[in-house]
């Protein structure tokens, strides 16, 4: 019977410490699931902000060009307009030569 009950108490013993190793195992995975999401989101996060910092930049930069266009434009208009005004005045003095 004393062989019996000590090997009942092994098997308990034995169980237990199962049981407790399996318990903080699974929180440790746990623990270690959490930290990679958290990993994870912070890298998503870290991409999202270096795309957008990227994408800015690359607005900027065309808005930029744009700008010079424009610029160029408005010159060139100015250039145009003198231009008219010019070939007026010698349509003018062609007009008072041929008469």
């Amino acid at each position: 019977m004393d062989y019996i009950k000590l090997i009942v108490v092994l098997f308990s013993a034995t169980g237990f410490w199962k049981l407790m190793e399996f318990v903080i195992r699974l929180r440790a995975d746990k623990k270690k699931a959490s930290a990679e999401i958290r990993n994870l989101n912070v890298q998503a996060e870290t991409q999202i902000v270096g795309n957008w910092i990227q994408w800015s930049q690359t607005l900027e930069k065309r808005v930029k060009e744009l700008e010079n266009v424009a610029e160029e434009n408005k010159q060139l208009k100015k250039q145009i307009e003198q231009q008219r005004k010019r070939i007026c005045e010698l349509e003018k003095k062609v007009g008072l030569v041929e008469k």
